[in-house]
């Protein structure tokens, strides 16, 4: 992982507000304070396979490009991990959502996150008065994506992977062909992120792709009609 001190604004005024703060009308037109505060108090830190981006407890980040996975794997069944969201530009990341369990974050690719360690979490507070407000709101998205996320995986295997690669498909680092969604993974990573061993998963993609949902070409590259 590398990082700077200095985060500059470059690529990062311009970053969207997620939809939940774009929705709150307290918190929207803070917006750009909070980057403003962003910018001044944190750094930017590139992440890369296979690395992780360790965050404390009361640290936090703004993903400016890339995409990260956000991954459960502590305490289930037979090391499995569990995808709860793949994060994208825009979106706000921690570790700690508030409950026992910390979440892991992984990057697709080469990922780019503006920030806030605790050496200046204090001072970032005290240029962004809102930041509870924002963290309450935060954490309960984390929750309820969670709680969805435990749902969903409660299917068959081949709806497990199904899952893992629709979320793919819908995020920024696929992107359109005449063959679906071209989607930059292999099979190993989606039967990792799904939490399907590697028989089961190789009657699940041998049934997607006789379906016509999915198609490989080489080792890291499938396009999904899912």
């Amino acid at each position: 992982m590398t990082g700077s001190a200095f985060a500059g604004s470059s690529g990062v005024l311009d970053v969207p507000a997620p939809a939940w703060i774009v929705n709150d009308a307290t918190l929207f037109p803070q917006w750009g304070t909070f980057l403003l505060a962003l910018i001044k108090h944190g750094s930017i830190e590139t992440v890369r396979c296979p690395e992780g981006l360790v965050l404390g407890d009361s640290e936090f980040g703004l993903l400016i490009e890339g995409g990260l996975f956000v991954i459960d794997g502590q305490h289930r069944p037979e090391a499995r991990l569990m995808l709860i969201e793949f994060l994208r530009r825009g979106d706000l990341l921690t570790s700690s959502p508030g409950h026992s369990r910390l979440l892991q974050l992984y990057p697709h690719s080469r990922t780019t996150c503006l920030v806030v360690r605790d050496r200046t979490f204090e001072p970032f507070k005290a240029d962004f008065p809102n930041w509870d407000q924002l963290l309450s709101q935060l954490k309960a998205g984390i929750a309820e994506a969670y709680e969805q996320a435990t749902v969903e995986t409660k299917g068959r295997d081949q709806d497990r992977i199904r899952r893992v690669l629709t979320l793919m498909a819908d995020h920024p680092t696929s992107v359109d062909s005449k063959l679906g969604r071209q989607i930059e993974a292999g099979k190993q990573l989606i039967r990792d992120l799904a939490g399907v061993q590697k028989r089961s998963a190789t009657r699940a993609f041998r049934a997607l792709e006789e379906d016509g949902e999915v198609s490989f070409h080489g080792y890291k590259r499938l396009f999904f009609k899912g």
